[in-house]
């Protein structure tokens, strides 16, 4: 018996169509829900396909499955093998999805982009359903407000060309690949995040369709409560189908990116530190060091294009270990930009952690150290094998901007000092062993979490979109807001949808 009927067994069940893409389930009984999580996915499966077509497809499929299933996630951990990837072209199709995964019980994830290297954030097994917002796409700008409407399907790469044939600017993601949607619901770093704060701090406006199938709105006017706890509360509410974005005239920036050798490691870090104390004298100033085994990459970016060289970025021109500029100083904008200093490296596996940190050159140098003595443990750079850091500035303007914008705050809960977003990534081949890899990510997060901390200088605040699956996130919220995420979940998904069948995430459900 195909799962399709083990569900409606002893149901007597009619499908009405009131639209196009509106699917109604009338029943006369109680409904036959499938005993295991394989058997729910497989019935949402064939209810889908039945209602959708081929716009629902599986990893089997000959022509598209292979496409569909792999052709999103950023990470290779995260190419599993979906029950089914369904492909929506509005919100209405959103919520009827949705009703098929509630009433089957099926468990799902919604995918973006898929940038997140967290199997289960957006990808799910066999025992689960994907809901691919790829192709909500459009796009639309009021001239008037200079809001620009964005369907959750598009990259900024997309956003930023679009927006600039209108003479516009968005804060979004540094990488053209990034999605809005995961960007933006994990309050995202925008290259210039000192300048108007977070990624967040941007969007005016949200459609979401929630676990009951109702589209709403919400805004800093209507249904705030939603409005602010989307800003970096995640996927805990309901799938957001659209973002309404403050755009800003066309933003001129100029950067460079140079590598380093990275036997001056001592040297780079405290042009860093320099260079970030500068910056809380400079919102317009932005800078990451990337440092790896065999080099140390430090791009310079600055949101305006000045003749003279900013002062904020001279303890760099002090350095003397300069390799080669890979990117020239440029003239350009943000989508060239993001074109420039864009990471596409080959398809393998991924796995990351972000901690952060008070501004401290002792520390900065024992987690060096810490990552020197970890990094010795694993197979050489020359199999594919690549662990690295990344030190991210954050003054305590880009906090303020998100509080000072006049729409109500976020979820983030960030805390206005000077501070550092450490991301270490870990990258390697596919056939690489999990277990050495992970040991080692362990290891290292272990040891560098509480350095800072014995120090006194470790943050509570984690942000999203570089953390593992396995870190506090939204405790490191602070419990206001974490009341305030669990409160707006509670009203808004009532049943608990996005609780009991979303398949990851940083869920509420995990404070319980």
């Amino acid at each position: 018996m195909s799962a399709l009927l083990k569900l409606f067994r002893s149901t007597e069940t009619h499908f009405l169509s009131a639209t196009k893409h509106s699917l109604f389930l009338r029943r006369s009984s109680t409904m036959s829900v499938p005993k295991t999580d394989l058997e729910r996915a497989a019935a949402a499966r064939d209810l889908l396909k039945s209602t959708f077509g081929q716009r629902v497809t599986t990893f089997d499929d000959a022509a598209s499955g292979p496409y569909v299933a792999l052709r999103a996630p950023w990470s290779t951990t995260c190419h599993t093998r979906s029950a089914a990837y369904f492909q929506p072209v509005s919100p209405a199709e959103v919520s009827t999805a949705l009703s098929i995964i509630t009433k089957t019980q099926s468990k799902f994830a919604v995918r973006a982009t898929g940038h997140n290297p967290n199997p289960g954030f957006s990808s799910t097994h066999e025992d689960g359903v994907i809901i691919d917002l790829h192709r909500l796409d459009t796009k639309s700008f009021d001239e008037e407000t200079g809001i620009a409407s964005v369907g959750a399907g598009n990259t900024w790469g997309e956003v930023y060309t679009w927006l600039e044939g209108k003479g516009r600017s968005v804060m979004g993601g540094r990488y053209e690949e990034i999605g809005v949607a995961g960007f933006c619901l994990g309050g995202g770093m925008p290259g210039f995040v000192n300048l108007r704060g977070m990624g967040c701090d941007q969007v005016r406006g949200f459609e979401v369709v929630l676990g009951d199938g109702n589209t709403v709105y919400c805004s800093a006017h209507v249904r705030p409560d939603l409005y602010r706890a989307l800003k970096g509360g995640g996927s805990n509410f309901g799938v957001v189908t659209r973002f309404d974005l403050q755009t800003y005239p066309l933003l001129k920036t100029q950067y460079t990116v140079s590598l380093y050798k990275p036997d001056d490691y001592a040297n780079i870090i405290r042009a860093s530190v320099d260079a970030h104390k500068e910056m809380e004298h400079d919102p317009k100033a932005a800078y990451f060091t990337n440092v790896h085994r065999d080099f140390v990459a430090i791009g310079q970016l600055y949101a305006d294009t000045p003749k003279e060289e900013p002062k904020v970025f001279e303890p760099f021109k002090k350095l003397d270990s300069m390799l080669a500029p890979v990117v020239p100083k440029t003239d350009g904008t943000l989508s060239t930009l993001a074109q420039a200093i864009g990471h596409r490296p080959p398809k393998g596996k991924r796995v990351i952690f972000t901690i952060s940190t008070k501004v401290d050159q002792d520390l900065y140098l024992a987690i060096h150290n810490i990552w020197q003595d970890v990094t010795a443990t694993l197979p050489s750079s020359a199999d594919g094998t690549d662990l690295h850091y990344t030190i991210q500035p954050v003054t305590a303007a880009a906090a303020r901007a998100g509080r000072d914008n006049g729409t109500g705050g976020n979820a983030l809960g960030l805390k206005e000092v000077s501070q550092n977003w450490y991301v270490f990534t870990l990258e390697y081949p596919k056939n690489g062993h999990d277990s050495v890899h992970r040991t080692a990510m362990d290891s290292i997060y272990e040891q560098v979490k509480k350095t800072a901390e014995d120090k006194g200088l470790l943050l509570d605040f984690v942000c999203p979109t570089f953390a593992d699956k396995r870190q506090d996130v939204l405790r490191g919220f602070g419990e206001e807001n974490v009341g305030m995420i669990k409160e707006v979940a509670a009203k808004y998904d009532g049943h608990g949808v996005f609780q009991k069948l979303q398949y990851g995430g940083f869920l509420v459900r995990d404070l319980l």
